[in-house]
């Protein structure tokens, strides 16, 4: 996972329903959820038409949308990338 958004992301205007805050503050003892970067919004499938994010959006399913990741989390996301994920091809 990059450690960057893409400019999209960021975008200034208000009634762009995509529009995410940043990064949530990591309590000590967390890690910050490489799903969704630290805002607790997960971008799926989707293309930017226009400047505009067009597509999926909604709560990070890693770290259940808090932007952060406590050491449960961790091990839940562990086991399910390595057990359950299945990547097409392999």
């Amino acid at each position: 996972m990059s450690d960057f958004m893409p400019a999209y992301v960021y975008n200034d205007d208000p009634d762009n329903p995509h529009k995410v805050q940043a990064p949530k503050p990591v309590p000590e003892g967390m890690e910050k959820c490489d799903g969704c970067n630290g805002s607790g919004t997960f971008y799926g499938a989707g293309a930017v038409v226009n400047g505009k994010f067009v597509g999926y959006s909604g709560m990070c399913y890693r770290c259940r949308g808090k932007g952060h990741m406590s050491p449960k989390d961790v091990k839940r996301n562990r086991y399910y990338d390595r057990h359950v994920r299945r990547i097409p091809g392999f």
